[in-house]
């Protein structure tokens, strides 16, 4: 089995790269593969390993070396709802597809499970009930056992309107839920409809003046978005040290920040928790004119909020260009504060582009060992890694039409020696 195709550049250091290949984005779900190709090239480093999370009708997921050979697989049943998560005892967490799905925006899921290394299902959650609510893209396993994943939940035109929206049909406002998925317990929540603002109607909730008000989230500020899905979150990470999720919001072109100190009663309401704002925005940065106000606009479209051990973030902007991605590197630093009509955006530390580096969506950037940050072009299946100086070191060119992301593990990683690696 031969699938990487690797561009005649010399090799720089030993990489392990895990990729998630799937064949769902973040605008439409269409499955799509093409046949493996053997380019004849053997890789002298045998010590490169990629974990390939395939879907369609039936998600199937393969580690393989950096030659295409197939090392280790896993066959489930079902699609994949975007990611997949390797854990440091090889047991896998991924997220899977609802075959009763009613919200179908790209990147649905509905269902996320745990297999072990011997392939058996350790445990499995659905957290999905018609037009209701549907879990989504992207799953955290956290340290303390439970996972934290997003969810569109439905709200009706009429309680749309209720909270200032200006249009007339039903929305799919964002969630965040965590949950021990041993007893199905939630055991905290954050809501986006909890958190507000709008300057169009007086006589509505939530009515004030949007530029007054950073740490809250316009309603209308995506309001042409008619099938209700406003927001899009894609991506998200838990910051366990400082108790903060960040989050990709694609259809805002920015990264919320959250407070996850809160009880879940505070996360309803302004109030509690480290920052005492409850679950209001504690940062955003991306696209200050979400909430019309000054700053350099870095973002456009967005996936995958990487935190770097440094405390920098690494972030995927979609359509920075005209039909043109650029990773982006911030520099973060917690606390935050927002302060309205004050230029609130993190400063930029390293950023690549290239003409031909473009995906519409999904996406995103890893660090390396070596220093180097390794890019999922998504949409054409090709990873870029790209040096601190951003010149371009390899371009490994998959024969799959479609990745979701690519991480990177060290050699020794527990995760592929539990797997007998």
């Amino acid at each position: 089995m031969k699938i990487l195709k690797r561009n005649p550049l010399p090799v720089v250091g030993c990489v392990i790269l895990v990729l998630c290949l799937v064949f769902t984005s973040c605008s439409n779900d269409d499955d799509s593969s093409t046949d493996d190709t053997d380019t004849g090239e053997e890789n002298e480093n045998s010590d490169t390993y990629i974990m390939a999370a395939i879907t369609g009708t039936e998600g199937d997921v393969y580690i393989i070396n950096q030659n295409g050979d197939e090392l280790f697989s896993w066959d489930i049943d079902l699609a994949l709802g975007n990611d997949a998560n390797l854990l440091e005892d090889g047991s896998l967490v991924v997220a899977l597809k609802t075959a009763d799905a009613q919200i179908t925006f790209g990147g649905y899921g509905g269902i996320i499970r745990k297999i072990n290394t011997d392939k058996t299902t350790d445990w499995e959650i659905t957290y999905a009930q018609g037009e209701e609510y549907m879990a989504h893209h992207d799953v955290e396993y956290l340290a303390n056992g439970n996972i934290l994943f997003p969810v569109w939940e439905k709200v009706s035109a009429l309680d749309a309107a209720t909270a200032g929206f200006e249009e007339n049909f039903d929305i799919y406002p964002e969630a965040i839920i965590e949950m021990n998925p041993l007893t199905e317990e939630i055991v905290w929540e954050w809501h986006s409809k909890d958190h507000l603002i709008q300057n169009y109607d007086a006589t509505k909730a939530n009515f004030g003046v949007v530029a007054d008000n950073p740490n809250k989230i316009d309603i209308n500020y995506n309001k042409a978005q008619d099938n209700g899905d406003l927001m899009h979150i894609n991506g998200i990470t838990l910051d366990e040290i400082n108790d903060i999720i960040y989050v990709t919001v694609n259809n805002y072109s920015e990264v919320w920040v959250i407070d996850h100190s809160t009880t879940t009663a505070e996360a309803a309401t302004n109030s509690g928790g480290t920052y005492n704002l409850g679950g209001d925005l504690i940062y955003r940065f991306g696209n200050p004119l979400t909430y019309d106000n000054s700053g350099d606009v870095t973002l456009n479209l967005v996936h995958y909020p990487n935190l770097l051990e440094n405390g920098n973030m690494l972030v995927y902007g979609n359509e920075v260009y005209d039909n043109q991605s650029e990773v982006i590197e911030y520099q973060l630093n917690p606390p935050y504060q927002l302060v309205p009509g004050q230029d609130n955006e993190p400063s930029v530390v390293w950023s690549f582009t290239d003409p031909e580096l473009y995906t519409a969506g999904l996406g995103g950037a890893v660090r390396m060992d070596n220093g180097n940050t390794l890019i999922t072009e998504a949409r054409a299946g090709t990873l870029w890694e790209v040096s601190e100086a951003g010149d371009i070191v390899q371009k490994y060119e998959t024969n799959y039409s479609t990745i979701w992301r690519a991480y990177v593990f060290s050699s020794d990683d527990p995760a592929i020696t539990a797997l007998g690696l």
